[in-house]
């Protein structure tokens, strides 16, 4: 169509409208992010008047947790982070032994079971706060609790693993069906769902994918059971397994260190592992206690510590190491919603149980 004097001129009136209307976005960007470092400054200021918090953290490694702990205190002096690391239901029993005795040790509870926290929130002992610094993490991992009281701390993901001396790539399972077939008989391994919650959570999307049937035919093929998710990438490493439902993280890990490890992503998708944080209603350092959450939940140092480790970073658009998935490459991801989890990890224990007999 040929520009006419009237479209010129509507065409050059919006050219100008957008060429002052940008400096105007940027100037308001920056208003933004100037006011959200003077936000974080003062919360650092009353976190420093505190001196510190204890952090209840399950889904990180001691030497890791503590590697974070100081990442903090480095980037917020004068705020300390007590580590008491355990397994989940430790943890949990020691916070409830705590709240019974009226004492109020922790101040951030960082686990691995979104059990917990619908309980907690429930009895109305966890402090309702947004981090700001979560509208920067992917959208799939906003609003785990729409109501504000926990939010994802750490994402992991369950894939398929297999030796590369034992599975030629071109051999390589590619779908979590093929866990069940005959010839992987007695070559599998996989967790318990009724000792390890990642398990739990990954059994459930199983059933999911396939019905109550299908741990009968995963008993039938003769799999190594293990209790933790963990014991997977170790028969797989050393041999006496060829492939498993395991962490990708760790077997990336695992591959890095020399070991024969390769990692496939099943048809259907990983399954999303999501570990939430939540401040207690009790914290005694409730400030120290929110900058810590921002950090954790919004921080380029959590992300980059997350990545180093192979781990999957929570921030929109960030990458993970090569080999790895990233939330980017898994769309198709499974995942049940937080009540799913705790209504589904019951009744799939007592199908595996039933299946399996243990």
């Amino acid at each position: 169509m040929p520009l006419n004097r009237r479209h010129f001129h509507a065409l050059a009136g919006a050219a100008a409208s957008a060429a002052a209307l940008t400096p105007w976005l940027a100037a308001h960007a920056q208003a933004q992010a100037a006011s959200s470092s003077s936000s974080l400054s003062a919360l650092h200021e009353a976190a420093k008047k505190e001196g510190e918090l204890t952090w209840y953290i399950v889904y990180l490694p001691s030497e890791d947790a503590e590697l974070m702990s100081r990442t903090f205190t480095a980037r917020y002096p004068g705020v300390k982070v007590n580590v008491v690391r355990t397994t989940a239901q430790v943890a949990f029993q020691r916070l409830n032994q705590d709240l019974k005795a009226k004492t109020a040790n922790c101040d951030v509870f960082s686990s691995t079971d979104v059990a917990h926290y619908l309980d907690l929130k429930k009895r109305k002992l966890l402090t309702k706060y947004v981090p700001a610094a979560s509208a920067s993490m992917d959208k799939r991992l906003q609003n785990l609790d729409p109501d504000g009281y926990f939010h994802v701390a750490s994402v992991a993901m369950i894939g398929l693993v297999y030796n590369t001396q034992k599975v030629k790539p071109a051999d390589a399972p590619k779908s979590w069906n093929d866990l069940v077939d005959p010839k992987w008989r007695g070559l599998v391994s996989v967790g318990h769902p009724g000792f390890s919650g990642f398990v739990g959570v990954w059994a459930i999307e199983m059933r999911k994918l396939y019905g109550d049937g299908w741990f009968k035919k995963l008993a039938a093929n003769k799999p190594q059971v293990g209790r933790s998710i963990i014991d997977t990438v170790t028969t797989v490493t050393s041999g006496e397994r060829s492939i498993a439902a395991g962490p990708i993280n760790l077997a990336a890990t695992m591959a890095d260190k020399g070991n024969p490890l390769a990692i496939a992503a099943p048809k259907e998708g990983p399954v999303l592992m999501l570990s939430p944080s939540a401040i207690m209603a009790n914290a005694p350092h409730p400030n120290a206690s929110k900058l810590f959450m921002e950090w954790l939940l919004g921080s380029e140092d959590v992300d980059k510590l997350s990545v180093e480790r192979f781990g999957v970073p929570k921030r929109a658009g960030a990458k993970p190491r090569p080999g790895v998935l990233g939330l980017d490459d898994s769309k198709a991801a499974l995942r049940p919603d937080p009540q799913e989890s705790v209504d589904g990890v019951p009744e799939v224990i007592d199908l595996w149980r039933d299946a399996f007999g243990v």
